[in-house]
């Protein structure tokens, strides 16, 4: 596997990973679970978007 992919499948696993905070913030019954799946799908967020602007790629997050 070369760097390109490795990378690939980081950005892919923090895509899935921000598409399950998605659910738990959607699922979140008090404030304080929210909060956290709030702060917790900003940073995957972070993540999945820093390895698409380093593939030059787009990847959405709102595609299953």
């Amino acid at each position: 596997m070369d760097i390109w992919e490795r990378i690939r499948h980081a950005r892919d696993k923090a895509l899935e990973a921000e598409r399950t905070e998605r659910r738990r913030l959607a699922d979140a019954d008090t404030r304080a679970l929210q909060d956290a799946a709030s702060v917790r799908l900003a940073t995957r967020q972070a993540v999945r978007e820093a390895l698409d602007d380093i593939l030059d790629e787009t990847s959405d997050p709102e595609a299953s």
